[in-house]
């Protein structure tokens, strides 16, 4: 039987997740931060979370969102996980499983259903390879999941593919000729420094310019609020971002992304930006970076040249409902 969440199943969903969710990568989670993440989300409803339930067990469960608020939320629904028991892990009970949070989507007036990283709903994973380091979420769907193979069966296409990428900070030494290029750029009036409002214009205009919902809303109330902001200058005018910087409690060093604004471009902000961020991040006692970058961009090859490694990849995912 696919059935809506019901709150007495809070504890069998914690239950799959630390078993079917961490057997597919997720991190294992305690009570308190599971209840934190999914259950007690703003942005988790009943209606587009299912459960998978047979002679009175609750076997696997599926989470989506959707809302007017969030990125395309008007006509996409976000799928956030299906996880089913090792012994109920079949191609038929994802497919019953998806069907039910694809028909929710439908009844909420939702075109697509969508894999992406503008989900709200932010899932951790363990890093491969890594001692228990997380990333705080995915941009897909891990291509080496049979989730996968199923969702391509069930009519989703995949849009795009992303690396997930890794660098241990205690390997990590600013390159000597990253100086070099930041004493070259300064002659040209291009520098790199903390954001300072008192000092520095146009930063609201620089983000709006990158047309990226997710920074419109963080970029600039990080600002606002004196965190420790990175940002490129051409004179005293921002170009680009980095940032806000701060270890997060797993030890991971925060990434929002880099920015420089088209107009700016091709004047070798975003490398400066980049490693002047892992700078930053080292010396506030983050242990480690991970990051997304797409399989054909060529900010790839800045990350790997300060020794980041591929450590996953995962596809963006979009079903016509």
């Amino acid at each position: 039987m696919i059935r809506n969440y019901q709150p007495g199943d809070a504890a069998a969903l914690h239950s799959i997740w630390n078993s079917a969710g961490v057997r597919d990568g997720f991190a294992p989670l305690d009570r308190e931060d599971f209840d934190r993440i999914l259950l007690c989300h703003p942005d988790f409803s009943p209606d587009f979370t299912f459960v998978l339930e047979s002679e009175g067990r609750i076997l696997g469960f599926c989470n989506g969102c959707t809302g007017d608020h969030i990125p395309r939320g008007t006509e996409r629904g976000y799928v956030s996980c299906v996880l089913l028991v090792e012994s109920a892990n079949t191609d038929e009970n994802t497919a019953a499983l998806l069907d039910a949070l694809e028909n929710a989507f439908r009844k909420a007036g939702r075109i697509h259903a969508a894999v992406t990283c503008f989900n709200p709903i932010r899932l951790p994973w363990v890093i491969p390879g890594t001692d228990g380091h997380q990333h705080n979420n995915a941009p897909g769907v891990a291509i080496d999941l049979p989730l996968y193979q199923r969702m391509l069966a069930r009519g989703y296409r995949e849009g795009s593919r992303e690396r997930a990428m890794y660098l241990n900070l205690s390997d990590y030494e600013t390159p000597g000729w990253i100086e070099e290029k930041a004493a070259k750029m300064a002659a040209r009036g291009c520098t790199v420094a903390r954001y300072d409002a008192s000092l520095h214009t146009g930063l609201e205009e620089m983000v709006e310019a990158l047309g990226n919902p997710m920074w419109s809303a963080e970029i600039p109330r990080a600002g606002r609020d004196g965190m420790d902001l990175l940002v490129a200058l051409q004179g005293h005018v921002c170009a680009g971002f980095t940032g806000p910087v701060y270890p997060e409690k797993t030890g991971r060093g925060y990434f929002a992304g880099i920015g420089v604004a088209p107009q700016f471009e091709k004047r070798g902000f975003g490398t400066l930006l980049f490693y002047r961020l892992l700078d930053q991040e080292k010396e506030t006692g983050a242990q480690y970076m991970s990051l997304f970058t797409g399989e054909h961009n060529h900010a790839g090859e800045i990350y790997l040249g300060a020794g980041f490694r591929v450590v996953r990849r995962f596809s963006v995912m979009l079903k016509e409902l």
